[in-house]
């Protein structure tokens, strides 16, 4: 049960709130790399993450390409995974683990009680609302208006090296996306005469 105490809204219930609270969650741990939800999934229950870290992105209707929404880390849980459940409408996006995760998943009937009635609980709501819905139109600023090729340039550029140290994986977390998509994106620019890869650097023309 401490492991919650990471939850503002948890400080704020009184000793018994908590023991009713917890006695309703599920322990859950999943291995990195593991979706927990996929775009257009309508979710039964919510997560709430008290170690690891989650990816939430969007992909194209052909799945060529696709965009971070934001990351949940210890002591967050997914709106758009809430929005689901208490609408049982379909979910923006995907979700899958960047590390390995453990948390706690609460029902549909149990968290729309606790939005019905925990002032606290819904406090957080809107707090998370706030900071989440922020992340979201940076992500979506950044892939209307510059193409990932540019953002890759422009990132190992602004390192002023000839030569920079980092993976594929590294990137995609710095970019927001996919290991496999900025993969993609670095061999076309290979071709295109831009950089050369190497196994664990890059190069640049």
């Amino acid at each position: 049960m401490r492991d919650l105490e990471i939850y503002s809204f948890f400080l704020n219930f009184t000793q018994e709130e908590r023991e009713h609270f917890f006695a309703l969650l599920r322990p859950v741990s999943l291995p990195k790399e593991m979706i927990i939800h996929y775009q257009n999934d309508i979710c039964k229950d919510v997560l709430l993450l008290t170690e690891g870290e989650v990816r939430l992105y969007i992909q194209a209707d052909d799945f060529s390409e696709e965009v971070t929404l934001y990351s949940l880390k210890a002591g967050e849980q997914c709106l758009a995974n809430t929005a689901s459940v208490l609408s049982q409408s379909k979910t923006i996006g995907t979700a899958v683990t960047k590390t390995s995760v453990k948390g706690y998943l609460l029902g549909e009937e149990d968290i729309k009680s606790f939005m019905q009635t925990s002032p606290s609980y819904q406090q957080y709501i809107m707090s998370l609302y706030s900071t989440k819905l922020y992340e979201v139109t940076l992500a979506l600023q950044r892939a209307k208006f510059q193409n990932l090729d540019e953002r890759i340039m422009r990132y190992l550029s602004q390192i002023k090296k000839d030569t920079v140290t980092i993976t594929h994986e590294v990137l995609a977390d710095e970019m927001q996306t996919s290991r496999s998509v900025v993969s993609r994106v670095l061999k076309k620019l290979e071709k295109e005469g831009q950089l050369k890869l190497y196994r664990g650097y890059i190069e640049l023309s």
